[in-house]
């Protein structure tokens, strides 16, 4: 028999490795633990970094319709230089969908259009419109017509009203969108009508109203500043 068997001291040795490896058992899993609640701290702070600069993000982002709106009509304006960039046909259409939402006299929509792609067509057409110099480098052009054969017999001048805000609903869509175009006048002018109606082949019934050259800017136009006080009256005159 050994010394520490007869001296009795291993029992107590025994029982002392045994509590030391239970410690060192607890002393672990309490290390483990912590670390564990470090990372999930950790992973907390940094989701509710995320969180709140999202949010930060989206409320300066983020704007009313009202704002939207009123943003698209107060940077409206006439653009007559574009890129080379095509105008896709879902966004042409897209433009004309919003003219087709305009106010119209009794709910009659005289409008027509007739979209332009073609240069050569949009080069003729110049040549007849002095002042439409847009028609110079758009990739896409329409034209903004009245059916008369649609309008209300005894209130028939209501199809230059109609398409009229027409054309406007199309200019601020094209603003809303990125794109740019400008109001290129064809009526009253009678030699311009007619020269129009030539060249695009419109039946007599079919008045033309303007034409719209648009598509991606070239530069940076911005809008003026139209408000003017001494415009308005209330009440009386």
């Amino acid at each position: 028999m050994s010394y520490w068997t007869n001296s009795g001291l291993e029992p107590k040795i025994k029982l002392i490795i045994k509590l030391y490896k239970m410690n060192i058992s607890k002393i672990l899993n309490i290390v483990l633990a912590l670390a564990l609640l470090v990372l999930i701290l950790k992973y907390s702070i940094k989701s509710n970094d995320k969180t709140t600069d999202s949010t930060t993000d989206s409320k300066v982002e983020v704007k009313s319709s009202r704002e939207v709106v009123l943003d698209v009509i107060n940077n409206r304006k006439s653009v007559r230089f574009y890129s080379d960039e095509k105008v896709k046909d879902k966004d042409i259409n897209t433009i004309l969908k919003a003219g087709m939402a305009a106010p119209t006299a009794l709910d009659l929509r005289p409008w027509k259009f007739i979209v332009i792609k073609n240069k050569e067509t949009m080069k003729v057409m110049r040549k007849g419109l002095v002042y439409a110099k847009g028609l110079d480098e758009s990739p896409v052009a329409i034209v903004v017509c009245g059916d008369m054969t649609k309008v209300h017999k005894g209130n028939p001048e209501f199809w230059i009203t109609d398409t009229s805000a027409a054309t406007e609903n199309m200019l601020l869509a094209m603003e809303a969108m990125g794109l740019g175009g400008v109001w290129s006048a064809i009526y009253p002018s009678e030699q311009g009508m007619s020269y129009i109606r030539e060249v695009l082949g419109l039946p007599e019934t079919i008045m033309p109203l303007c034409v719209i050259p648009f598509g991606h800017p070239k530069g940076v136009e911005k809008a003026k500043d139209k408000y003017d006080a001494s415009n308005i009256h209330w009440e009386k005159w």
